[in-house]
């Protein structure tokens, strides 16, 4: 519990370092751009400021998921994270679609561009995105919120990295189509990755099973406990993007109820260090086969004694 809280401090450190440098990163590209008249500067400008927008949100996740939980919010507010994870990776998608239209409408209508300018702001801007990468690059191992806030800084500093290449190539042969196109493979680039993430937090949040585990090794895994009879009603979904939980009916022997528990204690243990599900709930049915099987014997010696 310390080092979960300990981490969650780190991460609320780092990514407060990296809204400071996104700023100073946006301002500086924004005028660069438009004395330079480079769609690329431009363009990577509006998504930084995009990046900017999502860590902050970001930041606002980490703090809201160490609030405590409520009668009316039993889980706190876990998936805080999930909801601006889906945010952010949606507007990568957007980010990424604008990038291609704006270069687009720059290859049908180009203009100068000044290489100089592109090559010092985007050196600068690669510097900046390249700190708050690696800031945050341990962190986006823990969950889907920092993951998408740490995807935005690492592609601003490819993105920033391709405009540089970009700037030399203008300033020395004059090959300005290279700022259009660069600014529409950066917006490929940005949907791809962005909408790894929708599709991940869309399958959280519509409850559905994680793509880490097997929901018919799970059943089994449940199964090959020698006291389980039979199991139905399995479901297995995620509550964030570490937190699993699970429920599941399971049909046992008659037994008594300190029995009973003793199975599924052992069920919950195994499926933590297997599966990594943290939140199991597991109901137990007694199997009444062979009770039924007497009900029906003696109703038939009653009906053969009439």
């Amino acid at each position: 519990m310390h080092h979960h809280q300990h981490s969650k401090s780190t991460t609320q450190r780092n990514l407060f370092v990296s809204i400071l440098l996104n700023s100073l990163i946006v301002i500086g590209e924004l005028i660069a751009g438009i004395f330079s008249n480079s769609l690329a500067l431009i363009s990577d400008a509006l998504h930084n400021f995009g990046d900017l927008l999502s860590l902050v949100l970001s930041l606002a996740a980490v703090r809201m998921s160490n609030w405590k939980a409520t009668p009316n919010k039993s889980y706190g507010y876990i998936r805080a994270e999930i909801i601006v994870a889906f945010i952010n990776s949606s507007a990568l998608v957007v980010i990424g679609i604008y990038l291609i239209y704006e270069g687009v409408e720059r290859i049908i209508n180009p203009g100068s561009v000044t290489g100089k300018w592109i090559i010092i702001t985007a050196a600068l801007a690669f510097v900046g995105n390249t700190i708050s990468t690696i800031l945050l690059h341990k962190n986006s191992k823990e969950d889907l919120n920092t993951k998408s806030a740490y995807l935005h800084l690492f592609y601003d500093s490819i993105n920033s990295f391709l405009v540089i290449i970009a700037g030399i190539f203008i300033y020395l042969y004059n090959w300005v189509i290279l700022d259009p196109l660069f600014s529409i493979s950066i917006g490929l680039f940005i949907i791809k990755s962005g909408w790894d993430v929708v599709l991940e937090t869309v399958n959280i949040l519509s409850e559905g099973t994680p793509k880490e585990i097997d929901s018919n090794e799970v059943t089994s895994f449940i199964s090959s406990f020698p006291e389980v009879k039979e199991i139905h009603h399995l479901h297995i979904w995620s509550l964030s993007s570490k937190m699993y939980a699970l429920s599941v009916h399971v049909v046992v022997d008659d037994q008594l109820i300190s029995k009973g528990y003793l199975i599924i204690d052992q069920l919950e243990k195994a499926l933590k260090d297997k599966f990594n599900i943290d939140h199991p709930t597991i109901q137990l049915e007694a199997d009444l086969s062979h009770e039924q099987n007497d009900v029906i014997k003696i109703n038939s010696d009653i009906n053969s004694v009439k």
